[in-house]
């Protein structure tokens, strides 16, 4: 679910940036970055990681693996994210 600390303006990032690579390192949750609109997505190395191993076809993820990611809560955030996104396209 996205909420209010799901979402950081880029003058926080630039502000804050330490506190917030803390926020995403420690809860493993996303930061929507915005400028008036959502602009970007901030999220862990480790999340990049799997995002990055979802797609692309030489590094295909398992059924298994991606079922188990669907069903985390990351990858509801995720497409709730993308959703959200899609809309101002």
């Amino acid at each position: 679910m996205l909420t209010a600390s799901s979402f950081a303006s880029i003058s926080d990032l630039r502000d804050k940036t330490a506190s917030i690579v803390k926020q995403v390192n420690t809860t493993g949750k996303k930061i929507i970055l915005s400028q008036n609109k959502p602009v970007g997505v901030f999220l862990s190395i480790d999340e990049y990681n799997a995002l990055l191993k979802l797609s692309f076809p030489a590094e295909k993820a398992t059924p298994q693996e991606i079922k188990a990611y669907q069903a985390s809560s990351h990858g509801e955030e995720a497409v709730e994210a993308f959703a959200f996104l899609d809309a101002f396209q």
